[in-house]
């Protein structure tokens, strides 16, 4: 920060596509000059899926929000930045609400909280009996390679009534159980996230000379977790990917 902060020049844009190290100051130090446009774009998908987007000529939707306006011209400029990046479309935010909203949805929902899920599924099917195939097929398979396409297509609703009844009666009844179990674990999350801790948490570890060697060693001890490698197994039968064998 103090090499990009010498360069700014009066009537420059500082674009981030996180609120994080605006909202959380305290803890990065990033504290803008008074001379310059603070503004976001943030794209709701991972890097990868903004740039293959773009090329394939469709868009990641982006929140936008306006930090500090200098010139005057600060929302043009945001604007101008989410049409360029290939934006889906466009929906007002402010820097705390996207950092808050992200930090909370990654941990839960879109990543921690649907890997969990996921492992406890696969674990509890494989202690009573079934196999590995049967296992992931049950948990991953039939949830990104059907349902999710159709709640992806046409929403929630969409999905359950192209299922079968024992499907929609059994979803529709237990949903309400897991709700219920995970609030308090989602109040305990956003509680986190607001307070600070979270990003706490990861400023450390991302600043520890060997974070790349403890990264790489969690993600290997999922990738060779049995669920993940009978996943690997699974992808690998998939129809489409006969030809590359």
């Amino acid at each position: 920060w103090p090499k990009v902060k010498a360069n700014l020049k009066k009537g420059d844009a500082l674009y981030f596509s996180h609120g994080f190290s605006i909202v959380y100051k305290e803890q990065t130090g990033v504290v803008p000059p008074d001379y310059v446009d603070v503004i976001l774009v943030a794209p709701k998908g991972s890097g990868a899926s903004v740039r293959t987007n773009f090329l394939a000529g469709s868009g990641i939707n982006s929140s936008f929000a306006v930090f500090q306006d200098a010139t005057g011209r600060a929302e043009q400029r945001t604007m101008a930045l989410g049409i360029a990046i290939g934006s889906g479309y466009l929906f007002p935010t402010t820097f705390e609400k996207e950092v808050h909203s992200d930090l909370t949805g990654e941990r839960g929902v879109l990543m921690g909280a649907l890997a969990g899920v996921m492992e406890a599924q696969y674990n509890l099917l494989r202690k009573h009996g079934h196999s590995p195939s049967e296992a992931f097929n049950e948990t991953v398979e039939e949830l990104t390679q059907s349902l999710i396409r159709l709640v992806d297509k046409n929403g929630m609703d969409w999905m359950y009534a192209n299922c079968s009844t024992t499907a929609q009666r059994g979803a529709l009844d237990w949903r309400h159980q897991f709700r219920k179990a995970v609030e308090p674990v989602f109040d305990w999350l956003y509680e986190s996230v607001i307070s600070g801790e979270q990003t706490r948490i990861v400023i450390e570890a991302n600043s520890a000379k060997d974070y790349r060697q403890k990264l790489e060693k969690e993600l290997k001890e999922m990738r060779e977790s049995e669920m993940w490698r009978a996943g690997a197994a699974v992808r690998s039968l998939r129809p489409e990917n006969w030809k590359k064998k």
